[in-house]
């Protein structure tokens, strides 16, 4: 989504869809430090687990678990021909998911809000039982079947889908609307009758499903229906928060509501309308509030690769924790829209580092601080191996600077995963490809074109981008030479599997990170003969005379598809070895999308090698090869 695909190495907000708070202005400083953990857990044995690893965190502060996390996919929500936009809401959480009103509850499949509702109440029980509260993390005003404003068109809001990237339209409620207020109110109410452990709701809008009418920042340009079109943004976003609210007096409960400023499309004039506007016990993060601290895994940044930490960035930012004493702390472990979710040794690590690093004594300077990482070092991995560790540990947070600065756009979830560079075959002429060799990864590819999928390997969903040439062999090289001395850490200390593991998934990413650089190299050579490739070979015999390079284009392509199929071959090889566990991927084929891997990614790599080698020699069909 627009600006989102920007993301650093170490982005450690990994947060990307809940809201994070500011102090309304004039109100009373919040006592006492709030830790809100985000992990889509669908796994109930597994939710137990997060909860107990959460209680390390109680003698700081209230700890509060989201528990939005949808038990299957939207699946009803997606058009028959596909729609690549609607594939990122299809994991939206939103009340009427779990608790519809009566107006939206027929055009809701009922076994799918039975599955969601029993979910969310079996998370809310284990909360309960270990004296934690639950938040309610989502999207709003949320898209709803068209079915359902055929039923009711007076409530059909704005468009919100993106008309780039979807098949079908998609509109949102509008909450100028009385029928709207009331069903938004008795859906809250509804929830928290039932789930009273809720004591904070959050939403982020105008971005991957949700919309509020005539907003400036909506994918389709501001629209809404003409009754509401003379409110301002800040008048708009405090009725919706007064829905809510009302609810909550509905069901006696008190609720803390958050609007996700760091992750919702708003210009700056309605930022500014929206805080001026903001009724009791709502907060809109200010970019400048010092109160809150995000904090949390890496795999926002590096999904689908799991079981990578930075713990020099995880204790620098628990010292702010430590110095925030009524501060609201969000500690996210999800990435891709809810389809991935750090595992628990990794949340396990995390947590307990929050924790002692809130008892730990204060630190000044970097001589300090080093010393202090350097003992964190020691528990970690012994003593002969805590420099070492430290040492690379620094050496990584070098190499998150480097790609910050040269290609910061170059995401693996969107390269890697939704344009599917991963384990598509690198070749010159993509059209030559027949359709069971497409059949593994064209479908899945991020586009609502076809043939823009199969003929632009720098498409990114609907766009264009690039990547300056040397860069990311630079940033490879650094990462492989970071894995090779994690892996060889087998001494003594309670967490060297930990950095042991963390070693091949750093591996499994930089082979990502060149699939990427791979693909835009070649990209260039075919842009820039576009007018002879794109189209079937002319079969032209090339000239006699001795040419010691061939077509100026013909080597640099060659040695692109090596390097490729080399890294292919590569990949396989850490894969087989046990390198499937540090990557996200769907346990059953009929859940990968456009944002996750099937089970069967080994094998689709293992194609994309023999069908890389099946059309080596289609270069030579458009450019005239060496005669020497």
């Amino acid at each position: 989504m627009k600006k989102k695909i920007a993301a650093c190495f170490f982005l450690l907000c990994s947060i990307a869809v809940i809201s994070v708070s500011a102090q309304q202005k004039d109100a009373p400083a919040a006592k006492g430090r709030v830790f809100v953990i985000n992990a889509p857990v669908t796994n109930i044995e597994d939710f137990k687990q997060l909860v107990k690893q959460a209680e390390v965190l109680k003698p700081f502060g209230t700890v509060q678990v989201s528990v939005s996390t949808l038990a299957d996919k939207s699946w009803h929500e997606i058009p028959k021909q596909g729609s690549s936009w609607h594939e990122y809401a299809s994991a939206n959480p939103t009340p009427f998911k779990f608790f519809p009103d009566k107006k939206a509850e027929p055009f809701i499949p009922s076994d799918f809000i039975k599955k969601n509702r029993q979910l969310l109440l079996e998370k809310t029980k284990i909360l309960r039982q270990n004296g934690m509260e639950a938040a309610f993390l989502g999207y709003e005003p949320n898209f709803l079947p068209a079915a359902f404003f055929d039923a009711n068109p007076g409530m059909m809001g704005p468009r919100v889908d993106h008309p780039r990237r979807s098949t079908e339209k998609a509109f949102a409620p509008c909450i100028h609307v009385k029928e709207t207020q009331e069903m938004y109110a008795s859906m809250m109410a509804e929830m928290l009758k039932q789930a009273p452990e809720i004591t904070s709701f959050g939403f982020k809008t105008n971005d991957a499903g949700a919309g509020i009418c005539w907003a400036d920042w909506l994918y389709s340009g501001a629209n809404g229906p003409s009754a509401c079109k003379d409110q301002t943004m800040g008048q708009r976003v405090k009725l919706l928060l007064e829905t809510f609210l009302e609810g909550a007096k509905r069901a006696g409960r008190p609720l803390s509501i958050y609007v996700d400023e760091g992750s919702s499309n708003f210009s700056e004039a309605e930022r500014r309308d929206i805080e001026a506007n903001l009724p009791p016990n709502c907060y809109f993060r200010s970019r400048n509030d010092r109160q809150i601290i995000n904090i949390g895994g890496t795999l926002a940044s590096l999904y689908p690769v799991t079981g990578i930490i930075n713990p020099i960035g995880l204790v620098n930012s628990a010292k702010r924790i430590k110095n925030a004493e009524n501060s609201t702390v969000f500690i996210g472990f999800r990435a891709a829209y809810d389809r991935g979710a750090e595992p628990l040794y990794i949340t396990a690590f995390i947590l307990q580092t929050i924790a002692s690093q809130l008892t730990a004594a204060a630190t000044k300077g970097d001589i300090e601080n080093r010393t202090h990482l350097l003992q964190l070092c020691e528990g970690w991995v012994g003593k002969d191996q805590a420099a070492a560790l430290l040492e690379t540990l620094y050496q990584l947070e070098e190499a998150s600077s480097y790609k910050a600065s040269t290609f910061p756009r170059v995401h693996s979830l969107y390269w890697g995963v939704t344009m599917r560079l991963i384990n598509r075959p690198l070749v010159l002429a993509p059209q030559l490809l027949s359709a069971e060799e497409e059949s593994y990864f064209l479908k899945q590819i991020f586009n609502t074109n076809l043939n823009e999928a199969r003929m632009d390997y720098m498409d990114l969903h609907g766009g264009r981008s690039a990547i300056p040439s040397g860069v990311v062999d630079n940033y490879v090289r650094r990462i492989n030479r970071i894995a090779e001395r994690l892996e060889s850490i087998k001494t003594a200390g309670s967490k060297p599997e930990i950095f042991q593991r963390m070693g091949t998934a750093l591996r499994i990413h930089a082979s990502i990170m060149r699939s990427c650089g791979n693909f835009a190299a070649a990209q260039v050579i075919r842009d820039r003969n576009r007018d002879s490739i794109y189209g079937q070979p002319l079969n032209v015999i090339p000239a006699k005379e001795f040419d010691w390079s061939g077509h100026p284009d013909f080597i640099p392509f060659n040695n692109i598809m090596r390097d490729e199929l080399d890294n292919t071959v590569e990949l396989i090889q850490i894969l087989e070895k046990g390198g499937m566990e540090r990557v996200i991927t769907a346990k059953d084929p009929r859940y990968e999308d456009h944002f996750i891997l099937g089970p069967g990614l080994l094998e689709q790599l293992r194609l994309k090698r023999t069908i890389m080698l099946r059309h080596w020699q289609d270069v030579q069909l458009y450019l005239h090869s060496p005669l020497k």
